[in-house]
Protein backbone atom coordinates (compact mmCIF):
# COMPACT_ATOMS: atom_id res chain seq x y z
CA UNK A 1 0.00 0.00 0.00
CA UNK A 2 1.29 3.69 -1.04
CA UNK A 3 -0.17 6.56 -0.40
CA UNK A 4 0.23 9.02 -3.04
CA UNK A 5 0.33 12.59 -2.99
CA UNK A 6 -0.09 15.06 -5.98
CA UNK A 7 -0.48 18.81 -5.90
CA UNK A 8 -1.62 18.72 -9.57
CA UNK A 9 -4.36 16.18 -7.94
CA UNK A 10 -5.49 18.59 -5.09
CA UNK A 11 -5.23 21.81 -7.39
CA UNK A 12 -7.91 19.99 -9.70
CA UNK A 13 -10.19 18.48 -6.53
CA UNK A 14 -10.04 22.21 -5.40
CA UNK A 15 -11.25 23.63 -8.73
CA UNK A 16 -14.01 20.82 -8.93
CA UNK A 17 -15.46 21.28 -5.07
CA UNK A 18 -15.52 25.42 -5.97
CA UNK A 19 -17.89 24.46 -9.09
CA UNK A 20 -19.93 21.94 -6.79
CA UNK A 21 -20.16 24.52 -3.90
CA UNK A 22 -21.45 27.18 -6.22
CA UNK A 23 -23.93 24.60 -8.05
CA UNK A 24 -25.34 23.16 -4.22
CA UNK A 25 -25.76 26.91 -3.25
CA UNK A 26 -27.66 28.03 -5.98
CA UNK A 27 -29.68 24.95 -5.13
CA UNK A 28 -30.24 26.28 -1.66
CA UNK A 29 -30.97 29.93 -2.59
CA UNK A 30 -34.01 28.17 -4.94
CA UNK A 31 -35.42 26.35 -2.55
CA UNK A 32 -35.30 29.23 0.20
CA UNK A 33 -37.02 31.10 -2.71
CA UNK A 34 -39.76 28.64 -2.67
CA UNK A 35 -39.91 28.52 0.67
CA UNK A 36 -40.33 32.12 1.07
CA UNK A 37 -43.06 32.12 -1.49
CA UNK A 38 -46.70 33.29 -0.21
CA UNK A 39 -47.82 30.62 -1.62
CA UNK A 40 -45.78 27.79 -0.45
CA UNK A 41 -47.36 24.16 0.45
CA UNK A 42 -47.00 23.66 4.08
CA UNK A 43 -43.74 21.43 4.35
CA UNK A 44 -42.10 18.40 6.63
CA UNK A 45 -39.43 19.25 8.28
CA UNK A 46 -38.64 15.82 7.46
CA UNK A 47 -38.60 15.87 4.05
CA UNK A 48 -36.98 19.47 4.01
CA UNK A 49 -33.77 17.84 5.60
CA UNK A 50 -33.70 15.13 3.25
CA UNK A 51 -34.04 17.48 0.24
CA UNK A 52 -31.22 19.66 2.28
CA UNK A 53 -29.35 16.30 2.77
CA UNK A 54 -29.71 15.42 -1.19
CA UNK A 55 -28.50 18.80 -2.44
CA UNK A 56 -25.76 18.94 0.00
CA UNK A 57 -24.23 15.26 -1.23
CA UNK A 58 -20.59 14.86 -3.42
CA UNK A 59 -17.75 16.89 -3.23
CA UNK A 60 -17.24 17.07 0.97
CA UNK A 61 -19.76 20.03 0.75
CA UNK A 62 -21.57 18.26 3.49
CA UNK A 63 -18.27 19.12 5.63
CA UNK A 64 -18.11 22.61 4.01
CA UNK A 65 -21.33 24.08 3.58
CA UNK A 66 -23.29 23.96 7.43
CA UNK A 67 -27.29 25.03 6.49
CA UNK A 68 -29.63 25.80 9.14
CA UNK A 69 -33.72 24.98 9.38
CA UNK A 70 -35.93 27.87 10.75
CA UNK A 71 -39.24 26.73 11.78
CA UNK A 72 -41.91 29.35 11.07
CA UNK A 73 -44.93 27.75 12.34
CA UNK A 74 -47.98 26.21 10.57
CA UNK A 75 -45.70 23.66 8.09
CA UNK A 76 -43.68 27.12 6.88
CA UNK A 77 -39.33 27.11 6.96
CA UNK A 78 -36.91 29.20 5.79
CA UNK A 79 -33.30 28.38 5.70
CA UNK A 80 -29.41 30.10 5.81
CA UNK A 81 -26.12 28.52 5.31
CA UNK A 82 -23.12 29.57 5.78
CA UNK A 83 -19.26 28.67 4.41
CA UNK A 84 -16.90 26.93 7.60
CA UNK A 85 -13.69 28.27 6.82
CA UNK A 86 -11.96 25.23 9.08
CA UNK A 87 -13.66 22.57 7.39
CA UNK A 88 -12.84 24.01 3.79
CA UNK A 89 -9.30 24.63 5.05
CA UNK A 90 -9.04 21.09 6.56
CA UNK A 91 -10.75 19.78 3.28
CA UNK A 92 -8.29 21.36 0.72
CA UNK A 93 -4.76 21.47 2.49
CA UNK A 94 -5.29 18.09 4.31
CA UNK A 95 -8.14 15.80 2.54
CA UNK A 96 -7.58 16.74 -1.00
CA UNK A 97 -3.98 15.59 -2.70
CA UNK A 98 -3.89 12.07 -1.77
CA UNK A 99 -4.41 8.52 -3.18
CA UNK A 100 -4.03 5.42 -1.57
CA UNK A 101 -2.99 2.83 -4.22
CA UNK A 102 -2.85 -0.86 -3.46
CA UNK A 103 -1.50 -3.75 -5.28
CA UNK A 104 -0.31 -7.32 -4.73
CA UNK A 105 2.75 -7.02 -6.22
CA UNK A 106 4.09 -7.20 -2.93
CA UNK A 107 8.02 -7.20 -4.09
CA UNK A 108 7.65 -3.77 -6.12
CA UNK A 109 9.09 -0.94 -4.33
CA UNK A 110 7.31 2.58 -4.36
CA UNK A 111 8.67 3.74 -7.52
CA UNK A 112 7.28 1.06 -9.42
CA UNK A 113 3.95 1.32 -7.95
CA UNK A 114 3.81 4.58 -8.47
CA UNK A 115 5.22 4.29 -11.92
CA UNK A 116 2.27 1.78 -12.64
CA UNK A 117 -0.14 3.56 -10.87
CA UNK A 118 0.92 6.81 -13.44
CA UNK A 119 0.96 4.36 -16.50
CA UNK A 120 -2.39 3.37 -16.36
CA UNK A 121 -3.75 6.26 -18.66
CA UNK A 122 -1.94 4.48 -21.56
CA UNK A 123 -4.08 1.46 -21.20
CA UNK A 124 -7.37 3.81 -21.04
CA UNK A 125 -6.13 5.27 -23.82
CA UNK A 126 -5.93 2.21 -25.56
CA UNK A 127 -9.47 0.88 -24.40
CA UNK A 128 -10.71 3.98 -25.96
CA UNK A 129 -8.75 3.39 -29.32
CA UNK A 130 -10.30 0.20 -29.59
CA UNK A 131 -13.55 1.77 -29.56
CA UNK A 132 -12.82 4.02 -32.14
CA UNK A 133 -14.93 2.74 -35.10
CA UNK A 134 -12.52 4.27 -37.72
CA UNK A 135 -9.26 2.87 -36.48
CA UNK A 136 -8.90 -0.77 -34.80
CA UNK A 137 -12.04 -0.95 -34.15
CA UNK A 138 -13.06 -4.91 -32.78
CA UNK A 139 -16.61 -4.28 -33.22
CA UNK A 140 -18.43 -4.59 -35.91
CA UNK A 141 -17.22 -8.06 -36.52
CA UNK A 142 -19.25 -9.58 -38.84
CA UNK A 143 -18.73 -13.30 -37.86
CA UNK A 144 -20.39 -15.63 -35.65
CA UNK A 145 -18.04 -18.97 -35.38
CA UNK A 146 -15.52 -18.90 -32.77
CA UNK A 147 -12.89 -19.13 -34.78
CA UNK A 148 -13.86 -16.60 -36.87
CA UNK A 149 -14.35 -14.18 -34.10
CA UNK A 150 -10.50 -14.97 -32.70
CA UNK A 151 -8.96 -14.07 -35.96
CA UNK A 152 -11.16 -11.31 -36.16
CA UNK A 153 -10.20 -10.24 -32.59
CA UNK A 154 -6.09 -11.31 -33.05
CA UNK A 155 -6.57 -8.92 -36.20
CA UNK A 156 -7.35 -6.13 -34.54
CA UNK A 157 -5.03 -6.44 -32.03
CA UNK A 158 -2.19 -6.90 -34.27
CA UNK A 159 -3.34 -3.74 -36.01
CA UNK A 160 -3.22 -2.27 -33.00
CA UNK A 161 0.67 -3.55 -31.72
CA UNK A 162 2.00 -2.28 -35.42
CA UNK A 163 0.43 1.23 -34.82
CA UNK A 164 1.85 1.99 -31.59
CA UNK A 165 5.16 0.89 -32.88
CA UNK A 166 4.50 3.63 -35.99
CA UNK A 167 3.69 5.60 -32.73
CA UNK A 168 6.53 5.16 -30.68
CA UNK A 169 8.73 5.41 -33.66
CA UNK A 170 7.69 8.71 -34.63
CA UNK A 171 7.79 10.18 -30.94
CA UNK A 172 11.97 8.76 -30.91
CA UNK A 173 12.48 10.98 -34.00
CA UNK A 174 10.57 14.34 -31.95
CA UNK A 175 6.85 14.08 -33.23
CA UNK A 176 3.98 14.95 -30.76
CA UNK A 177 0.74 13.97 -32.05
CA UNK A 178 -1.47 10.90 -30.87
CA UNK A 179 -1.71 7.84 -32.92
CA UNK A 180 -4.67 8.38 -34.25
CA UNK A 181 -3.49 11.85 -35.97
CA UNK A 182 -0.70 10.24 -36.64
CA UNK A 183 -2.91 7.83 -38.52
CA UNK A 184 -5.11 10.49 -40.25
CA UNK A 185 -1.95 12.23 -41.61
CA UNK A 186 0.05 8.36 -42.88
CA UNK A 187 -3.49 8.04 -44.87
CA UNK A 188 -2.95 10.69 -46.92
CA UNK A 189 0.17 8.58 -48.49
CA UNK A 190 -1.10 6.87 -51.60
CA UNK A 191 0.89 4.31 -53.87
CA UNK A 192 0.21 4.16 -57.83
CA UNK A 193 0.41 1.21 -59.83
CA UNK A 194 1.77 2.52 -63.35
CA UNK A 195 0.90 0.31 -66.31
CA UNK A 196 2.86 1.02 -69.34
CA UNK A 197 2.31 -0.92 -72.89
CA UNK A 198 5.64 -1.39 -74.86
CA UNK A 199 4.08 -4.04 -77.12
CA UNK A 200 0.73 -5.32 -77.66
CA UNK A 201 2.66 -8.61 -77.65
CA UNK A 202 3.79 -8.68 -74.90
CA UNK A 203 2.59 -7.84 -71.01
CA UNK A 204 2.49 -4.45 -69.72
CA UNK A 205 5.69 -3.46 -67.35
CA UNK A 206 4.15 -2.56 -63.80
CA UNK A 207 6.03 0.45 -62.04
CA UNK A 208 5.14 1.83 -58.56
CA UNK A 209 5.50 5.40 -57.47
CA UNK A 210 4.47 6.94 -54.43
CA UNK A 211 2.00 10.06 -55.06
CA UNK A 212 2.74 13.54 -54.56
CA UNK A 213 2.90 15.02 -51.02
CA UNK A 214 3.23 17.93 -48.92
CA UNK A 215 6.66 18.55 -47.62
CA UNK A 216 5.46 18.23 -43.83
CA UNK A 217 4.26 14.74 -44.69
CA UNK A 218 6.62 14.21 -46.98
CA UNK A 219 9.46 14.15 -44.34
CA UNK A 220 7.06 12.13 -41.82
CA UNK A 221 7.25 9.50 -44.12
CA UNK A 222 11.04 9.67 -45.21
CA UNK A 223 11.95 9.60 -41.19
CA UNK A 224 9.05 6.55 -40.44
CA UNK A 225 10.53 4.77 -43.60
CA UNK A 226 14.31 5.19 -42.75
CA UNK A 227 13.44 3.69 -38.89
CA UNK A 228 14.41 -0.13 -38.55
CA UNK A 229 12.18 -1.50 -37.14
Amino acid sequence: MVLYVSDRLRQGQIRGLHQSMAKKQQQLQELKDKLNNPRAHKREKEALEREIHGILKGEQCHLILKVFLHEKGNGRFDLDWICDLSAYQWVTEVYFGKRIITTSRHEWSDAEINAAYQGQNHVEQVFKHLKNPFYHAVTPQFHWTDQKIKVHTFTCLIGLLLSQLLWKKAKEAGYRMNVETLLDRLSDVRLAEIYTIYDLNEKPQKEERLEDMDSELNILYDTLANKDF
